[in-house]
């Protein structure tokens, strides 16, 4: 997992960190996956185009 800053736009002080995760590491050779989320499913996909959907 690689973490990435973002920058204020008026400015080149970072305002947050974030955590970036690659797809492929989410979907695991997959083409879906069910994500829990406060006990909550949806369902990420990619689409044959390439694209991902998340859905409830």
């Amino acid at each position: 997992m690689k973490i990435q800053t973002a920058l204020n736009s008026s400015a080149t002080a970072p305002i947050k960190t974030l955590a970036v995760v690659q797809s492929q590491q989410l979907l695991g050779g997959q083409r879906q996956i069910v994500i829990e989320h406060y006990g909550e499913r949806y369902v990420l996909r990619e689409t044959s185009q390439g694209k991902l959907i998340l859905t409830k």
